[in-house]
């Protein structure tokens, strides 16, 4: 039987004992694919961020407004709901998490869950309100349950690990991957796959363990928009294996 995990999972549960140090020379974080030079980040992917527990990154997030973030509702569901308001930060505005200049920090004063089912990863999303408003530009949201069409290319982005049970690390990564349809994802992973979910894959490169709760975006007119948030997948680039995201035009936000 293969193992459906959730991809900040393994990531989290080491953060709350003894945590993996990050990886400081790879550069790597997505599985495959390429590091976001400031360049990049300063035209594309400002509206990613880090969440994280004691300074340490355990899952990825976006920004949709100055003062809401979309991410997992797995990296948050089975902690105390005290603590993590008390505790949870959300790092907004570098692509290196071991360099803080410029970028912006903020706790939270609120957030909520859908319909989220544990057993079947089902409306596996959160919103988080920040407890003030950041200045950098927040993603646009897909709201067409059409788009993207399947092939289409999307990107995945987060410093998650470099490998399937690897280590997380400072910079941020970002891949290529290919639309898959619905039919098409469950095929491949034997189960079912939701409509409100949307799988993307491309051998070689996956989202990975640490990346739960970022983005999947469509680039559309030079802007990147998001279309789903890393939710699960059977291991990271596994051979046919798409990773599974939430689809977030099935939601009203």
């Amino acid at each position: 039987m293969k193992l459906m995990i959730p991809v900040a999972a393994l990531i989290f549960l080491i953060s709350c004992g003894e945590a993996k140090k990050v990886e400081e020379e790879s550069g790597l974080s997505v599985v495959g694919g390429e590091r976001v030079s400031s360049g990049l980040y300063d035209k594309y992917f400002t509206s990613i961020v880090s969440m994280q527990f004691g300074g340490r990154h355990f899952c990825g997030g976006t920004l949709i407004a100055s003062n809401k973030v979309l991410s997992a509702a797995h990296c948050l569901a089975d902690q105390n709901r005290q603590q993590v308001l008390n505790n949870l930060q959300i790092t907004i505005g570098t692509e290196d998490l071991g360099n803080l200049q410029g970028a912006q920090r903020f706790g939270i004063v609120d957030y909520q869950f859908g319909a989220y089912n544990a057993r079947t990863m089902k409306n596996d999303i959160v919103l988080i309100t920040l407890n003030g408003n950041t200045s950098f530009k927040p993603a646009p949201v897909n709201r067409s349950a059409s788009y993207p069409s399947a092939g289409a290319t999307l990107y995945v982005a987060g410093w998650g690990a470099t490998a399937e049970g690897g280590y997380t690390t400072r910079n941020l990564k970002y891949a290529g991957l290919r639309n898959v349809s619905n039919q098409e994802c469950e095929q491949a992973l034997g189960t079912t796959i939701h409509d409100s979910n949307i799988c993307a894959y491309e051998r070689g490169t996956d989202s990975c363990q640490g990346d739960s709760g970022g983005p999947l975006y469509a680039l559309e007119n030079d802007q990147l928009k998001l279309v789903g948030i890393v939710s699960w997948g059977y291991g990271c680039a596994r051979p046919g294996a798409p990773g599974v995201y939430t689809r977030v035009s099935s939601f009203n936000l």
